[in-house]
Formats: C-alpha cells, structure tokens, sequence
C-alpha cells in the first residue's frame, strides 16, 4: 500500500512538472526555416525547420510547446524581459548576451541585398549601397552585421532612407510595390521566393552578401532558471548526437540552394 502511495505521488510530480513546463517560442513566417499554413478548420499550422526542432527539444524536455507569432524585434524585447523563452535565427553580439543565453549554432544564414537587375555594377559592396539613392527595406531588430552597424551610426542620409518594418512579408510587398529599391533577404528564404515564383529572378536579383554569420538558439536569462536550461543544454546534445539535427538540415535545407 505504502509503496502503490509512494508511485502515486511520484507519478502525479512528474505530470505536474511536464504540465508547468511551457516552452513560449517566437515563430514567423520565414521558409524553410518556418511555414505558416492554415488547416480546412482554420487552425494555424506551423511546419519547417525550426518548427520542428523546436518540436524535437520540447519533446526531449518533457514540456509543451507553444509557438506564438511575433515580429522578430517585439520578440527580442519579450525575450529579454522573459515574457517569452526562446528564439532562433540570432547572431550573437554583446548587447544581445545580456539577457539571453545561445546555444547552437544551429545553421549558418547569409544575408543578400536584393534590388532590380539594373543595380548590378552599381551595387556590389557596402560602400556602394550607402551612397546610391533609393529606399531600403529591412526588419526592425534584426542584426545585420558590425560593419552595417558602423555605417549606420556614422551616415546620416543612410539613416532616412531606411524603411523599418515587422514582417518578411510586409517587406517583400514594400518591394513589389516599389515602395522600395533595395531590401535584404536570407540567401535560403530568396531561393524559395524564386522557385515558388514570388519574385522574378531576371528582375529582382542578389546584389553582394551583406552578412554571413552563425545564427543561434537565444535562450531567455529572466525566463530559464539554472536547472531548466541545464535540461535544454542536455535536449540540444542529444539531438545534435542521435543525428536529428544534420536530419533537420538536410531536408529543409539541402533541397535549397543558395543563390
């Protein structure tokens, strides 16, 4: 009897643990790392591969995932209070490594500048892109390099002609629109923009590579106490050991080449 009680009490400890373990990540629309699809009920679905190694950890953590959408720099700013608890595709920098842990890397993501056929010659280097004229499209809280960074700070007619916005998509229909001459795109997310003919190769083209770096997992400080992220640090080994990652990586990405 003492022994039936004491597996009872163990049992229902561990289904609470796995009942408090909520893992809030950050999602956006942003092949193939996510896809946003919509079920015949209008259920959001997310599918890609972040979507599934946020999947694959939550599993080997014993929590619930939930996936909310928020654009990437509300999402830094969550991140950093602890509102939310992790998100993909960052670079590391100082300011960043404040409030956030990184654990990865998990792939590599280069950054293209993207305009009109017609710029190729005039566009090929950051010099060149910070003094033609035109509006340039780009994500509010992204990180796109010190060497952007440095320019920014410095060049005054660079600072008004850049158009902030929340959202991939908000920045490509800038672009078709004409609203804007220039934007920066992810290398694997231009790809598929190409093949699913979203863009028009012969057109819109890849100018230069503004940026190539690591990119991680970003791990909140105020949201993951000591023993959660040791857990987290143990999921991501293990799936880096068993191969579930270079799994990952060669579906979602092999299958796009970079431009």
């Amino acid at each position: 009897m003492v022994r039936w009680l004491l597996a009872l009490v163990m049992f229902s400890a561990t289904s609470l643990q796995a009942e408090l373990c909520l893992l809030k990540v950050q999602a956006q629309h942003f092949p193939p790392r996510f896809i946003k699809l919509e079920s015949a009920t209008g259920e959001v679905v997310w599918q890609g591969f972040n979507a599934e190694l946020y999947q694959q950890l939550a599993e080997r953590m014993g929590c619930q995932l939930e996936l909310l959408e928020i654009p990437f720099g509300r999402a830094m700013q969550l991140l950093a209070e602890g509102e939310l608890g992790m998100m993909s595709n960052v670079s590391k920098n100082a300011e960043r490594a404040e409030f956030a842990h990184f654990i990865g890397p998990v792939s590599t993501e280069r950054t293209m500048v993207v305009g009109d056929r017609s710029l190729r010659g005039q566009v090929s280097n950051l010099q060149q892109l910070a003094e033609i004229d035109g509006h340039i499209g780009l994500m509010q809280g992204v990180f796109y390099g010190q060497e952007f960074a440095n320019e920014l700070a410095q060049n005054q007619s660079l600072q008004e002609r850049l158009a902030y916005v929340g959202t991939s998509q908000q920045k490509l229909d800038l672009l078709l629109r004409g609203r804007i001459q220039l934007t920066f795109e992810d290398s694997l997310t231009l790809q598929q923009l190409y093949q699913q003919q979203v863009l028009d190769e012969q057109e819109l083209v890849a100018l230069f590579t503004l940026y190539e770096s690591p990119v991680y997992l970003a791990v909140s400080k105020a949201a993951f106490d000591e023993d959660r992220l040791l857990q987290l640090q143990q999921a991501w080994q293990q799936l880096v050991a068993d191969g579930t990652l270079a799994g990952l990586q060669q579906r979602y990405f092999s299958a796009v080449e970079s431009p």
